[in-house]
């Protein structure tokens, strides 16, 4: 879906001639990868909304964010399975922040920390075959 929207914008802009036949893939490419993140981008926003939790998902997302920068990890092998997971761990999250009450908010909170560092000290950064990292790449990102 996302792949065939792409294209056909690509293949667009070859027709405008806005971009040049050769460079119609590169386009294609990258226009997936834009729409794709704007996908994932309203989603988490729907989710939040939907929730009434969008502070806290722009703080989970902040954090996942630069987590995955540094630490590597999964890659889906396509765009619908990348969203499903993304909805699923939005929902998790969603649901965990509605229904933790606010006094052990924190306690909960600190939990999740204290098991997510040492996993990530111990394994990261994951490679994975979508996103090799050569053994330079894995030794700077494990300093950061």
């Amino acid at each position: 879906m996302v792949s065939k929207l792409a294209k056909n914008i690509a293949h667009f802009f070859v027709v405008q001639k806005i971009v040049e036949k050769p460079k119609e893939a590169i386009y294609a490419y990258g226009m997936e990868l834009l729409l794709s993140d704007v996908l994932n981008a309203l989603i988490v926003l729907l989710i939040s909304l939907i929730s009434h939790t969008l502070p806290a998902v722009i703080v989970f997302t902040a954090v996942f964010m630069g987590l995955r920068k540094f630490a590597g990890g999964y890659h889906a092998n396509s765009h619908l399975s990348c969203m499903f997971t993304l909805v699923v761990v939005m929902l998790i999250f969603s649901y965990g922040i509605c229904n933790v009450p606010e006094k052990y908010a924190w306690v909960v909170s600190m939990g999740f920390v204290v098991i997510s560092i040492p996993v990530v000290f111990n394994i990261a950064p994951v490679p994975h075959p979508n996103k090799p990292v050569s053994d330079e790449k894995k030794t700077k990102l494990r300093m950061r």
